[in-house]
């Protein structure tokens, strides 16, 4: 809860930190500064394991239904690492899967081209 962690967070896998505007983490900062943020931080925390149990549900439906899926993922995450990303190949083969040189925060460095992906994904549904 800290300012280093959060920095560190949209800083950490980056490919260029100078793209990364210091208003958005110091916004990050300001809220989780707020009163009682701390104890609402810890619970969604302990509460992330509830998240996985629901995997399986996802994959079955993704399995069955075969939805159209854009995934866009920072391959420098070190949070949800790459190869999380890479896995809806699995259930997913015909998902659009995009990789790119980049952290967490990947929309502060790459918005332009994730809004480019996003464009040619919806133009073609």
């Amino acid at each position: 809860m800290t300012l280093e962690a959060t920095k560190w967070q949209y800083f950490n896998g980056a490919e260029n930190i100078d793209k990364i505007s210091p208003d958005s983490y110091a916004m990050d900062q300001y809220y989780l500064h707020r009163p009682g943020n701390d104890l609402i931080q810890l619970a969604l925390f302990r509460d992330y394991g509830s998240n996985v149990m629901k995997y399986n549900d996802w994959q079955d439906y993704f399995r069955k239904y075969q939805p159209p899926a854009l995934v866009v993922w920072g391959k420098n995450d070190a949070m949800f690492v790459a190869a999380g990303g890479d896995a809806y190949k699995k259930d997913l083969p015909k998902a659009k899967i995009y990789q790119i040189n980049g952290g967490h925060f990947l929309l502060e460095e790459h918005h332009s081209i994730v809004a480019k992906y996003i464009h040619d994904f919806i133009s073609q549904l």
